[in-house]
């Protein structure tokens, strides 16, 4: 396990989850999956109650999977080369699934129930995992013991 096998990998991980979202926006967008079908289905109060969800998941998710990433890389600064490469990618990959399934859901959310403010918390939790983008710089940041921004 090198550096480049590693932020090789982890590119090809997040392009893939952005392949995976231009999907299933494009799902709904072609009429491939219906929208507004789970709004046909459920009670207004179970609307609601999903409409709270998506946005307290967003909320909870995007400073935990932001900030758990920058805790523990700090505290993985005084480890070895090969181990902090592993413990990078573990918590890169962690980092952008967590992002990944905030906006999977909030898309969801919007498309199934047309729900507006998840579309924002989709938009939000979209521009975090760009930000969660691995370049080599980070690495070297973190590896070096520097924090990032």
């Amino acid at each position: 396990m090198n550096r480049e096998n590693v932020l090789k990998s982890l590119k090809f991980n997040f392009a893939t989850s952005i392949f995976a979202l231009i999907i299933a926006v494009a799902a709904f967008e072609t009429g491939y999956l219906t929208k507004g079908a789970l709004a046909m289905n459920l009670a207004h109060e179970d609307l609601y109650y999903i409409e709270v969800s998506a946005v307290m998941l967003t909320i909870a998710i995007i400073p935990f999977a932001l900030k758990g990433f920058s805790r523990a890389m700090k505290k993985g600064a005084d480890l070895d080369g090969i181990a902090f490469l592993k413990l990078y990618s573990k918590k890169s990959l962690l980092r952008m699934f967590l992002l990944f399934i905030a906006i999977v859901v909030n898309i969801f959310v919007y498309y199934g129930i047309e729900y507006n403010g998840a579309l924002y918390c989709a938009i939000i939790s979209f521009g975090a995992l760009l930000y969660s983008y691995p370049t080599g710089k980070v690495l070297d940041e973190y590896q070096n013991g520097n924090e990032t921004k």
